[in-house]
């Protein structure tokens, strides 16, 4: 059986991460919106996982929480600032949506032939970690609320067609640091963190990784623009003055 390092299966699922969002990009708004409703739900079971990455101790969902970003900002480019928090609230919802009906899954009483319980129970569980999981929503909502805001202002600042490895990657960087901090301190302090050197460390080690899948995903931005990949719909040329896009 071939094994490969935890580095080239990073570097593998960020290459399909962005082959899919390019594909979902190329359909339209409404898929490139079920990209971040799938990757939403996905990266909080995701997260759960913790790996060893370049020397770093991370999770297993920050390539699904960068393609969140990622296509919220294709959204932003392509169809306006409206469209884009638009697109956050659908997946927010979404992701709340299935917090709860995963709950009314678990109040089933199993039957003598179940197996799932302990383990449906392990990843949907809010009574387990109330607070890490109001936390986590909280942070989410309001990090894609702030990265869509930024890429918004940079992008009139600056134009349409130009710096957009600027707008994308200084958006991400702003939210990233907001959302990395507030949830680390807010929902792991005190829990399973317990010392200052422990919290300072949680939070550089994810910010780093979070800045590096960032930096990575920027050509697949960059390709969203060319003809064979920009959106059929794409409304770039009439948002670049003005947020024109209606929700």
């Amino acid at each position: 059986m071939v094994t490969f390092s935890n580095e080239a299966i990073f570097l593998g699922h960020v290459v399909v991460a962005g082959a899919g969002l390019l594909a979902a990009a190329r359909l339209g708004r409404v898929w490139l919106i079920a990209v971040i409703v799938t990757c939403t739900v996905l990266m909080n079971i995701a997260v759960t996982k913790q790996i060893t990455l370049f020397g770093l101790t991370v999770t297993g969902g920050n390539v699904l929480f960068a393609t969140v970003f990622l296509a919220n900002d294709v959204i932003n480019e392509h169809y306006g600032r409206r469209a884009a928090r638009s697109a956050v609230l659908v997946g927010f919802s979404a992701g709340l949506f299935v917090l709860v009906m995963t709950q009314f899954v678990l109040w089933y009483a199993p039957n003598d032939f179940d197996d799932s319980q302990p383990h449906l129970s392990y990843f949907f569980n809010i009574r387990a970690y109330p607070r890490i999981v109001v936390v986590s929503m909280v942070s989410y909502l309001l990090a894609q609320l702030i990265d869509v805001g930024l890429y918004a202002l940079i992008r009139r600042r600056t134009g349409t067609g130009q710096l957009l490895w600027l707008r994308s990657n200084a958006s991400t960087w702003v939210s990233q640091a907001f959302d990395t901090v507030f949830f680390t301190t807010a929902a792991l302090w005190g829990t399973f963190i317990h010392t200052w050197d422990q919290l300072w460390q949680a939070i550089l080690f994810a910010y780093i990784i979070k800045i590096a899948v960032a930096a990575a995903d920027t050509p697949f931005l960059y390709l969203t623009t060319w003809a064979p990949f920009a959106p059929r719909d794409s409304q770039r040329a009439s948002v670049g003055s003005a947020e024109t896009v209606t929700t």
